[in-house]
């Protein structure tokens, strides 16, 4: 009886914990969210390679940054938010290029202005709705 009860006890708690896993099911993105989030991902590996001294990383994640900015930028319908993403694109193709050089301290400084102009966004643009 009691190895049945104690079977019946752990049946019920898994099935509970099944169920609640499947329950938690986290909402799609929006685009932008998306988008968003890339950008942080590649400011975070820039910051990290900067650490490392991997700059050939650097200029890799600061183009790709400086791409998909460019891109957004030039098709951005609010004048604003296009004239931040694209000093975001300019910033990040700064970024690329001091890589190369291997300045570290240009890097340092182009990426605090880069995390300003994202800042500047979502206060004017995000968080102001």
């Amino acid at each position: 009886m009691k190895k049945i009860f104690a079977l019946m006890s752990v049946l019920i708690f898994a099935a509970a914990v099944f169920a609640y896993a499947v329950s938690d099911v986290k909402p799609e993105l929006r685009p932008a969210q998306k988008l968003m989030q890339a950008r942080a991902a590649w400011l975070s590996e820039i910051s990290k390679n900067l650490g490392s001294s991997n700059f050939e990383a650097i200029v890799n994640d600061a183009k790709e940054l400086s791409a998909q900015t460019k891109k957004v930028g030039d098709n951005h319908p609010n004048p604003l938010g296009k004239e931040l993403t694209l000093a975001v694109s300019s910033l990040a193709m700064e970024v690329s290029s001091a890589a190369v050089k291997k300045d570290s301290e240009t890097i340092k400084t182009k990426l605090g202005e880069i995390k300003g102009k994202c800042g500047e966004c979502h206060a004017k643009i995000r968080d102001k709705k």
